[in-house]
């Protein structure tokens, strides 16, 4: 470590902000980490994680209720909702700890208070009611976040007006459940309370659920939920909402007209903004509406002063903020690293999953002529075996030279195949389809849907077949 270490501080725990913390240690920094809350940020506390644990539990209720050879037993969800929630909460200790320990290993010292900018170099720190401290630094690495984003006219109100907070820490399963939002965040929590037995609906204003995803995963995704008891509302609106403590009733804008339907729950999913509550003024930085402003280094209009993840807009996954701290952090350091904006993998954990990554069929259509291969996951024997044969693999590449655009897939595993179809995005066909797949596995759905590109797929029946 060298003699003087230069001095970074970040502000904001979360996954972009500890990241950078512990890369910028790493390469011999001497970091201060400043987090309001606990280190981990909203994917650790109240996004990412808690929801993913409770559908891991959930799909498992699910499949021993649907199964023909479990059936016969008792399982009632609401005996394991409150099982399920301190599960999740158990989870969510466990890795705060492990990055807490990570951070202390790399002799990153935390700082736990409410942090602001007072110079280009320099921070204030309220860890009390009056006690402020200001600490001097050679380099600033922002990464306040998100926040949820407010709806019109519409306000939470902690019991029949919530928001993904809320439900992730309810103590009984609601009858019934309308959902604002029909973006990740709401259908997401759609199919966990659909499998926990709520009636649940999901209003969205836009004319596709997903909007930003493949539209055929989109539209396959909306007939699984509308066949297991989901209704959804598309180019709809709430109009009006009535009701006290126990019950509201909702007047619905459709295109079929005005209709009303009733909720237990009304919950708020219409997704995050940035969060801008520093006053970034006294640093020089410049923001918009849609975040900081940054250049490719992650740093801001000023210079020595960097802003990575939620807070600079864009795509906001914890992923993407990680990578982007560790751009930071190199950068603050001395290196010289640009985010290259590589095609990011999406991941949505609806039963059956969704994930994407490159081009859509329509993105793609766009920049040239594209051949397109399709495997339904009822002609691969793993899914078969676990009765997960929902949904498909759609591998989309040029139509000249055979690169690999897009691959985009619902269905079982679908967020672990798309980390191995990251690795295809660029590749020739001919370069993936030579890859033995092990027997029995769902990744051999993968390579059918290339090599079904070329009409070539071997457990896809003739009249099945794409023409290349």
């Amino acid at each position: 470590m060298p003699i003087n270490p230069k001095r970074i501080v970040i502000i904001g725990g979360g996954p972009g902000g500890y990241v950078a913390a512990i890369r910028a240690a790493q390469l011999g920094a001497k970091v201060t980490l400043i987090e309001k809350d606990r280190i981990g940020g909203t994917c650790l506390h109240r996004g990412c994680i808690p929801t993913k644990a409770l559908l891991h539990d959930a799909k498992i209720l699910h499949a021993l209720r649907t199964s023909p050879l479990f059936q016969p037993l008792s399982l009632d969800a609401s005996e394991f909702l409150n099982p399920m929630m301190e599960r999740k909460k158990k989870v969510v200790e466990e890795l705060v700890r492990g990055v807490e320990i990570l951070l202390e290993s790399h002799r990153v010292t935390v700082k736990k208070g409410k942090a602001d900018l007072l110079s280009p170099n320099q921070v204030t720190l309220l860890n009390g009611e009056s006690n402020q401290e200001t600490l001097e630094a050679e380099a600033i690495i922002l990464a306040p976040g998100s926040k949820s984003k407010g709806f019109p006219n519409i306000q939470p109100n902690g019991s029949t007006i919530i928001t993904s907070d809320e439900a992730l820490e309810l103590t009984d399963i609601p009858r019934e459940m309308v959902i604002i939002g029909g973006g990740y965040i709401g259908v997401e929590f759609a199919t966990l309370y659909n499998r926990l037995g709520s009636k649940v609906t999901i209003v969205e204003v836009l004319e596709n659920l997903l909007p930003n995803v493949e539209s055929e995963l989109a539209r396959n995704l909306r007939r699984f939920m509308e066949r297991d008891g989901v209704r959804i509302f598309t180019q709809s609106s709430i109009e009006k909402v009535e009701g006290g403590d126990k019950a509201l009733r909702l007047i619905l804008k459709t295109p079929k007209g005005l209709q009303e339907i009733t909720a237990e729950k009304l919950l708020l999913a219409v997704g995050r903004g940035p969060n801008l509550d520093l006053d970034f003024s006294k640093a020089g930085v410049e923001t918009s509406p849609q975040g900081i402003k940054v250049n490719p280094q992650m740093e801001t209009t000023t210079s020595g002063v960097y802003a990575i993840g939620d807070a600079i807009g864009g795509v906001m996954l914890a992923h993407v903020a990680m990578e982007q701290g560790m751009v930071a952090a190199e950068n603050a350091m001395g290196l010289h690293r640009k985010w290259e904006s590589p095609p990011i993998p999406l991941c949505i954990f609806t039963h059956p999953e969704v994930a994407s990554i490159g081009l859509t069929e329509k993105e793609a259509k766009g920049k040239g002529e594209i051949k397109i291969g399709r495997f339904p996951f009822r002609s691969n024997p793993k899914a078969v075996i676990t009765g997960e044969i929902d949904g498909l693999i759609k591998v989309i590449a040029g139509r000249e030279d055979e690169t690999i655009l897009g691959v985009h897939i619902i269905g079982p595993e679908a967020t672990l195949l798309i980390s191995v179809a990251s690795a295809m995005i660029g590749s020739k066909l001919k370069e993936v389809t030579q890859f033995i797949q092990a027997h029995p596995t769902i990744p051999e759905a993968l390579r059918e849907a290339c090599l079904d590109v070329d009409g070539q797929a071997i457990h896809l029946p003739r009249s099945l077949r794409t023409k290349g």
